[in-house]
């Protein structure tokens, strides 16, 4: 398990969906500006960021760290 390269598709996935599924409101479309709502960072940021600790939630339990504290 490559925790790293897990983190970054999940994420990176993540913002393909989100580009993909909402491309005509993402990007201009015939000399229109596209949604600021959809191709703002911070919207598709979100998405990506709660993607990638899922991930990371889902890595800490299959390696049995999941609850545990270092303290």
């Amino acid at each position: 398990m490559n925790i790293d390269t897990d983190t970054q598709y999940a994420f990176s996935r993540s913002v393909a969906d989100t580009v993909l599924k909402n491309y005509d409101r993402f990007v201009k479309v015939d000399g229109e500006v596209g949604d600021k709502k959809t191709y703002d960072p911070r919207s598709w940021g979100k998405i990506a960021e709660t993607a990638m600790a899922a991930r990371v939630v889902e890595a800490a339990r299959q390696l049995g760290s999941y609850g545990k504290s270092v303290v």
